[in-house]
């Protein structure tokens, strides 16, 4: 355990410094995820009917030279769940996949955030919905 230890501190010391959250890219799939501004989207999956699934893919990915320090990805809002695959440090060029689902369970509007905390700051992404009975 100490040798362990003495590893990961020596990983965590040899690293320069960690890239600020501005050298990210977002982008999400199957279809355009809009920009309020540089820290805050948002995505609308729209008509879903109720007790089904709508998912979307969000992916995460460090445009920038140094390491960057993921500290959570976080899911706020009922209706919403999320998957993550993001490492806690995110080298440079590195994806990684944030999975979204929309499982509304009654008629009305669904609202919900997403973010992205990083060590200086964090992105928001913020998600709307309806649930519809056909």
């Amino acid at each position: 355990m100490k040798l362990l230890m003495s590893i990961l501190l020596g990983f965590f010391l040899s690293l320069p410094c960690f890239a600020k959250s501005d050298a990210v890219e977002i982008s999400v799939s199957p279809s355009s995820l809009s920009s309020q501004s540089g820290r805050y989207y948002y995505y609308n999956f729209g008509n879903v009917r109720l007790n089904f699934s709508e998912w979307a893919d969000i992916t995460l990915r460090n445009t920038g030279v140094e390491p960057l320090n993921i500290r959570g990805v976080f899911i706020m809002g009922s209706g919403y769940w999320a998957w993550s695959n993001c490492p806690n440090f995110l080298v440079p060029g590195q994806t990684c996949l944030t999975r979204v689902e929309f499982r509304p369970w009654y008629e009305g509007y669904f609202t919900g955030r997403l973010r992205f905390a990083f060590w200086d700051d964090s992105i928001y992404v913020d998600l709307y919905g309806w649930g519809v009975r056909w």
